[in-house]
């Protein structure tokens, strides 16, 4: 047969053989062929075809390996009994040697010789015959019969099956290769040996010439990335820098408190530590939200009316809108789109005329449609179902042309009608028939007074009508006036509260009254006016809050116990006016109204009416003040575990309290002996378990719990000012009225053999005492205020001076505090600032922090020693991180006068406040984590504020990976609900 070209084979050669016997040596055959004698130029020096390697999937499984052996150059056996048998070996090898003979057929046999010898197993050649013994013959197919004119030269492989990994590595399984690969490549055993030499050697040359130049590559992408990473790093921060300060900017202009949060949050987590200016936008925005009463959040289009009634579904997730047009249509609130419509109005014909009232029934089963042909005309009415919008009742006409139809009132129930006419006074009707339900009307209602507006109490048992300038209130039940009250002013619009107690009637010069519901008399009054008449006045479910709505549009809130508005106007448009009811939510967290454009005059163009809601904050909880004390607080500390607060004040009583309840806890007060011995001071020991009384009299400490008394008074120290425990729990150091300083055995109450030299102040101030003691976290030093202003500091073992000789001052000396970890002394001054010593060496830093123009009178560093607070005589709470450029965060009227007393909780996430005007407070830190909830909550109740979705969008990648938000050291903001704790 003649040569054929090697350009149409695509494989050098086709490995036939059994996968069960031979897939491992089959594999490492094609991977030795491939890579013995390579060239480092060329991918593989033999293209080898194994179909669990080289065969794609196919529905045709053996046409594919026809096309393989048509275009390989040699057929390579792995020869075994297995093989021998199986059906597609067989196949290959007749398909073989049938179209291409076996002169390019090499057998290699792989079971090993069963004596161990290295003849050829399962292969035996009958000289005699020219072809196989096919009696000792068992590892080649039978299809061989008479193929061969001489025995073949087979490959031995039995060898390799034992081996757990073939490679050339191996010498022996590198020279089977060899001996394989010499037919297949047409070159000699010992040249192709040699030639796999040259190219290994080649090989290693050229990787060594290649590694050398990738070093020096190397080297030079080293620096080129290191200046790279250097200017992405610049270009990093420069970019995190320009995103912190406008995530700032932003939360100090958003109008939304939770979108300014949210900015706010960005801006603290986008660079480790936060700058200053995140800092101050996170203080603000918390302040924000502490304080901030009610939110937009959605106004979308809704039918074009002048008149309208609103109410809430059930459950709070939909806003109901009934008609003049006699429909009612729905809006979702968490669905920023236009309302959409319930029902269509039903054929409801009254001659043809629009209707000139709508109102829903208590229940929200019913709606009460009414009108008036004209002036002299009498009103007619109907009830539809407000589910189906069928009508249930009517229409039905009323007897008296001078009935108003405002003076027409659903009851809760919606199964009575109250009616008010000039000529029979105020009647009740069946809503169902249109007849009277009794004979006579109410009471002395008759009037010469129009009556214009008719109230239910929230349980229908009172009603109340409203003339020009009368008011009155029935018991229905019992057929009575309760009482009547005539005014000088015109009354508007009444309304109850949801308990029924109360009424609240709005005047025609703006102005609110609060009522008692029995007996008329005034609870409270507006201090304000709301401006153009009172149209519309709504209760909170709660009873905590009044909405109240002018004829201008303008909604205010009020608190009906006080009559003080709470916070400013929502929102005011002057091309609008309100022209539904306000309504409440039912968890009142909402308030939602229906105004429309005044186009009665031409020039606004034609009528545009919008549904509005608004968030209403709750209202703040109860004042989370400690009870007990009725003076002026001298001194306030947290136990070492957190659960107690200690405090004296000046009517001589010391009181603990438990921080979780607020109550007051072990025996408390303990009441001074004698008049005269106020409390000037109290400290816990280090283990808490025994806290300190400083007064006139002495020191007196005592155990806990039960609060007895350990030993009598310390008499040495009588008219004392200020004690600290030292932080080893061994001794105690005194300040006095005289200005001396003295250190105690903790145990017996003795004096301590070396006391402080030189501990005396003088000047003009001697008499005011010493302010202030503390010790230094290692109990070895000792610092004290004079009355002098200066700072003394003393090695406590020996009683020497220590540190910076102490200078008189009129600007300092008024507070002191040494942090927990040592390495910073903060004294306060009269001036309003206050400065830093090393707490390491007892020398002055540079430098003067400014707290406020008033005294600094307390002062207190947080636990992890990161956050100074500072109250001032103006009863305000300020505090610093005093190791960062930040600016002050402050809380202002935290007291009613001065700050006397501060103390951190040990976890540093409260702050207990104590002032002048005899009140102890609890203030609560605000993290980003709890933030994080507060702005999901605030987004999940509405959708429908842009703005508030944009700023969430910024921050999404920190709230909504809780493992992503880095708490920075919580800042004092709000005040501590103690009904928070309990819950």
């Amino acid at each position: 047969m003649p040569p054929e070209p090697e350009e149409r084979f695509a494989y050098d050669a086709f490995l036939s053989y059994s996968r069960a016997a031979d897939g491992e040596v089959a594999r490492g055959l094609q991977h030795g062929l491939h890579a013995f004698a390579k060239p480092w130029y060329r991918l593989r020096a033999l293209r080898v075809f194994r179909d669990e390697g080289s065969l794609a999937a196919s529905s045709q499984l053996w046409s594919s390996l026809r096309e393989a052996m048509d275009a390989s150059r040699f057929f390579v056996l792995l020869a075994c009994e297995q093989s021998a048998r199986a059906p597609w070996v067989e196949q290959e090898v007749e398909y073989w040697c049938t179209h291409r003979g076996v002169d390019h057929l090499v057998i290699v046999l792989t079971d090993p010789p069963p004596d161990g010898s290295r003849q050829p197993p399962g292969m035996a050649w009958d000289t005699a015959l020219g072809d196989f013994d096919w009696r000792r013959t068992t590892a080649l197919p039978r299809c061989l019969s008479g193929r061969f004119r001489e025995e073949p030269n087979a490959v031995l492989l039995g060898w390799a099956r034992t081996r757990p990994e073939l490679s050339l590595r191996d010498p022996e399984f590198r020279t089977a290769v060899a001996t394989l690969a010499a037919p297949l490549r047409g070159i000699a055993k010992d040249k192709l040996i040699g030639e796999d030499i040259r190219q290994h050697r080649r090989s290693r040359r050229h990787v060594l010439l290649t590694t050398a130049v990738l070093a020096a590559l190397a080297v030079i992408a080293a620096l080129a990335a290191v200046t790279a990473v250097q200017q992405r790093n610049t270009a990093r921060e420069q970019t995190a820098l320009a995103e912190v300060r406008q995530y700032a900017a932003q939360s100090r202009n958003a109008s939304d408190p939770y979108t300014a949060l949210a900015y706010a949050i960005a801006a603290e987590q986008r660079v480790t530590p936060p700058l200053p200016e995140a800092r101050a936008a996170f203080a603000a925005a918390v302040r924000g939200l502490d304080s901030w009463q009610a939110r937009l959040v959605g106004e979308v289009p809704a039918q074009d009316f002048f008149d309208a009634s609103v109410r809430w579904s059930p459950d709070g997730s939909r806003i109901w809108v009934a008609d003049t047009i006699g429909g009612v249509a729905r809006w979702n609130v968490r669905e920023d789109r236009a309302a959409v419509s319930y029902w269509k109005p039903a054929e409801l014909k009254f001659k043809g005329l629009r209707l000139n009232s709508v109102q829903w029934s208590g229940n929200g089963r019913s709606l009460l449609l009414s009108r008036k042909e004209s002036t002299y005309g009498p009103p007619s009415y109907a009830v539809r179902d407000s589910a189906s919008g069928s009508i249930t009742a009517g229409p039905y006409a009323l007897p008296d042309e001078y009935t108003d139809v405002s003076a027409m009132e659903f009851a809760p129930k919606g199964d009575t009608l109250a009616v008010a006419s000039v000529r029979d006074g105020v009647s009740l009707w069946s809503a169902e028939t249109g007849r009277p339900l009794v004979k006579d009307p109410l009471p002395r209602s008759r009037s010469s007074e129009r009556i214009h507006g008719l109230s239910w109490s929230p349980d229908g048992r009172f009603l109340c009508s409203l003339a020009f300038e009368s008011l009155k209130v029935w018991d229905v039940r019992r057929g009575r006036l309760l009482w009547a009250e005539r005014a000088g002013r015109e009354f508007m619009r009444p309304s109850w509260s949801p308990d029924g107690r109360r009424i609240a009637v709005g005047s025609r010069d703006g102005r609110i009254t609060w009522r008692d519901g029995r007996t008329g008399k005034v609870t409270a009054a507006s201090s304000d006016r709301l401006g153009d008449g009172v149209k519309e006045i709504s209760w909170s479910p709660d009873g905590r809050r009044v909405a109240a709505a002018d004829f201008a549009g303008t909604v205010r809130l009020w608190d009906p116990g006080t009559g003080e508005p709470v916070g400013p106007a929502l929102g005011r448009d002057s091309s609008r006016s309100l022209t539904g009811g306000l309504a409440w939510s039912p968890d009142g967290r909402f308030l939602a109204g229906t105004f429309v454009s005044d186009a009665s005059d031409g020039h606004n163009g034609p009528a545009r009416s919008v549904m509005r809601v608004w968030e209403v904050a709750p209202p703040p909880p109860p004042e989370a003040r400690l009870s007990g004390p009725t003076e002026a607080i001298s001194s306030v500390a947290w136990s070492p575990d957190g659960r107690h607060l200690a405090g004296g004040s000046g009517d001589g009583t010391v009181w603990v309290w438990d921080p979780r309840t607020g109550r007051p806890v072990l025996d408390s007060p303990q009441r001074r002996r004698r008049a005269g011995d106020d409390v000037t001071a109290v400290a816990w020991d280090p283990e808490g378990r025994r806290l300190l009384r400083a007064g006139q009299d002495g020191l007196l400490p005592r155990t806990l719990p039960g609060g007895a008394a350990t030993g009598a008074h310390w008499w040495g120290s009588g008219g004392a000012t200020t004690a600290a425990w030292s932080p080893d729990g061994t001794r105690v150091a005194s300040g006095t009225r005289d200005g001396t300083v003295r250190i105690w055995h903790a145990t017996t109450g003795k004096p301590a053999r070396s006391q402080p030299r030189d501990a005396t102040g003088g000047g003009e101030d001697h008499g005011r005492g010493v302010r202030s003691v503390a010790w230094s976290p290692d109990s070895r030093h000792v610092a004290a205020v004079l009355p002098d202003g200066s700072l003394h500091l003393w090695d406590a073992a020996s009683g020497q001076p220590w540190g910076a000789a102490p200078k008189k001052s009129s600007h300092l000396g008024r507070s002191m505090a040494w942090s927990p970890d040592g390495k910073l002394i903060a004294v306060g001054g009269v001036d309003g600032t206050f400065r830093l010593w090393d707490g390491g060496t007892g020398t002055p830093l540079p430098g003067v922090l400014r707290s406020g123009d008033s005294s600094v009178e307390a002062l207190a560093w947080s636990a992890d020693s990161t956050r100074l607070a500072a109250g001032d005589g103006a009863g305000t709470i300020r505090w610093w991180e005093p190791r960062r450029d930040a600016p002050p965060q402050l809380r202002e009227k935290a007291h009613d006068g001065r700050v006397t007393a501060l103390s951190w909780s040990p976890d540093g996430t409260r702050l207990v406040s104590g002032g002048a005007d005899g009140a102890v407070r609890l203030w609560q830190g605000s993290t980003e984590r709890r933030l994080c909830r507060l702005v999901g909550k605030a987004l999940h109740r509405t959708r429908n504020t842009p703005e508030l979705t944009g700023a969430t969008g910024v921050a999404a990648q920190i709230c909504a990976d809780p493992s992503r938000i880095r708490d920075q050291p919580v800042l004092p903001l709000q005040p501590h609900s103690t009904e928070e704790s309990r819950r």
